[in-house]
């Protein structure tokens, strides 16, 4: 991102000099762009003989995780290097949805939003609270430069009714922003240009166009890939639907529960493919949309879709398989798991781990203690007959308190690996930092993980602790329960 700075901050060895009246924005991007080394400096703008300002260029990451080490922190989140005002394709579904937008400060995507807004929507009102917006901007009806909010108002109090977006220029992992229309500029930028980065990797297909869903694993679990991707490509049939949807999940520098840092295709390791069209094809083919989903929280869409209830509900259909290994496997360990008589099974699934890690908890919704999960068990047990309860857990804490009790005969599980948060090793990390210090076998992991997903579906009823990836994944499939009863969120996200 590129953002202004005063005269006075100007360097003392003036690099590059541009000259206010010009699309400095673009020509700054276009030096930077190419100039990576000397990124540091920033651009002088002068205005005759006098400095008018400078323009400089920060990194995009966010700026609310202390931790710089935090996986968040890691997003891959791409600079924007090439725009223009005759770029075709936008998406403007989001920003139609606002009347006023009131930017925090002028810097490049603001800058680029408010003349892409204004010019697709010439009633759409802009406000800038940064006197900086003076140098690119004239004032007129629909286009405002205040110090603050109370003086936009104060002095045109006919805006105040009107459906307003606050965007502001740092980058931050703020789930709760979308929900409350305060966002960042880039998610504004990505809101516009998600499906434009398009790229012919060779001659083949001339006449498909293929829409790559290239995310980064990093720190999420199966279900939240199986969603993400899934609701993608649902996606981009609605929107976009002579789009060819494909999926490789391999990146170098995303460390991941899966492939660790390899590289390799996480999706390749456990699912079909999409379609009919082999990723070797696909990347020799002339047209291919590069996704840019992969950021969730710098896409208003997918972040609506995964913290709401679009994601609880999703429907899977045909959209997914696992592979052969992968089915082989699950029919093994099922086949042991669930006596041939097993009758009613009352599946409970209680979720902890990285829901209670301080580090994520905040972020994620909280629903019924174990010990208040367990005695709704039995409650089920007794009322409605059931002769076995497949556990579902990857705390061995809840595992041992469900062991503990009078269900320990009727109980039945995967011999999946868990987490035991007692062990001084292990206090406060994420399942992803406990499984690296671990160096397990982390194929062999989500194996068992699958099976106890897959398990689900053999079940006659549902209860669980709190909405999460195993209790979408069941209700995803169509699993057709007697009843679902998951426990009333108390905190997080979604209270």
């Amino acid at each position: 991102m590129i953002r202004v700075y005063p005269a006075s901050e100007a360097p003392q060895t003036v690099r590059k000099c541009l000259t206010v009246g010009e699309d400095v924005f673009a020509q700054a991007r276009d030096f930077l762009r190419h100039e990576k080394d000397i990124r540091h400096h920033k651009v002088v703008v002068m205005d005759g003989d006098d400095i008018a300002y400078c323009l400089g260029w920060s990194k995009n990451k966010p700026v609310n995780w202390a931790d710089a080490n935090a996986p968040m922190v890691q997003m891959r989140i791409p600079n924007y290097w090439q725009y223009s005002l005759e770029d075709e394709g936008l998406d403007y579904t989001y920003v139609d949805r606002f009347q006023l937008f009131v930017y925090g400060e002028c810097e490049e995507y603001s800058y680029h939003t408010a003349r892409l807004i204004r010019q697709h929507n010439p009633a759409a009102v802009i406000a800038f609270l940064d006197a900086h917006a003076s140098f690119f901007f004239e004032q007129d009806e629909n286009l405002v430069i205040a110090e603050s909010e109370e003086e936009l108002f104060a002095r045109r109090p006919d805006l105040s009714g009107l459906r307003t977006l606050r965007v502001s220029a740092e980058i931050k992992w703020d789930v709760q922003g979308v929900f409350t229309n305060h966002v960042c500029s880039i998610l504004v930028m990505t809101s516009l240009y998600w499906i434009t980065r398009e790229f012919s990797y060779g001659p083949l297909n001339p006449d498909k166009t293929f829409y790559l869903i290239k995310q980064p694993v990093k720190e999420n679990g199966l279900t939240a890939l199986i969603d993400n991707v899934v609701g993608t490509k649902q996606m981009i049939r609605a929107l976009r639907p002579s789009f060819i949807p494909v999926v490789d999940l391999g990146l170098a520098n995303d460390p991941n529960q899966f492939a660790g840092a390899s590289g390799e295709d996480v999706w390749g390791m456990f699912f079909e493919p999409l379609s009919d069209y082999s990723l070797k094809e696909v990347y020799n083919s002339q047209h291919v949309v590069l996704d840019m989903t992969s950021n969730l929280n710098m896409n208003p869409y997918m972040t609506e879709f995964v913290f709401s209830n679009r994601r609880a509900e999703l429907q899977y259909g045909d959209d997914f398989r696992f592979n052969e290994k992968v089915r082989a496997h699950t029919d093994e360990v099922l086949g042991k798991v669930f006596p041939q008589d097993a009758g009613r099974v009352l599946a409970v699934i209680v979720r902890g781990t990285d829901y209670t890690a301080p580090k994520t908890a905040k972020y994620v919704p909280h629903g019924l203690t174990a010990e208040a999960t367990l005695d709704k068990a039995i409650g089920y047990v007794r009322d409605g007959a059931f002769d076995h309860v497949y556990l579902c857990t990857e705390d061995q804490d809840y595992f041992d308190l469900f062991m503990a009790s009078e269900l320990k005969d009727k109980i039945i599980s995967v011999d999946q690996r868990r987490i035991d948060y007692k062990k001084e090793e292990n206090a406060g990390k994420l399942q992803l930092e406990i499984f690296a210090q671990e160096r397990s076998d982390p194929y062999a992991r989500t194996l068992d993980y699958i099976a106890v997903l897959e398990g689900l579906r053999r079940c006659k009823a549902l209860l669980a602790n709190v909405t999460c990836g195993a209790v979408t994944y069941a209700l995803g499939c169509g699993t057709d329960y007697e009843f679902v009863d998951v426990g009333k969120i108390q905190d997080g996200l979604s209270a």
